[in-house]
């Protein structure tokens, strides 16, 4: 068995992400830990590492998703 976490390359993914599709385009490190937790949230649930902005707070005024890629996310064995 597994679990998932989102590495440095997934912050990053993730922080070009809502640069390009969030308004406003500050993020600090706790927001963006945030969103990370939340990708790794749906790896738990069994989902992709994805995340999700609303449409009220996306440059579109769509809502936007956005997946971190396989080399955004560690794998760690549990002991059973």
């Amino acid at each position: 068995m597994h679990y998932y976490t989102i590495n440095q390359n997934g912050i990053a993914e993730i922080k070009d992400f809502l640069s390009t599709a969030h308004k406003p385009q500050h993020f600090d490190e706790g927001m963006l830990n945030a969103w990370a937790s939340a990708a790794e949230f749906q790896l738990g649930e069994g989902n992709g590492a994805s995340i999700e902005i609303s449409s009220f707070f996306s440059k579109s005024g769509r809502t936007e998703t956005f997946t971190v890629s396989a080399a955004g996310i560690d794998a760690h064995a549990i002991d059973e």
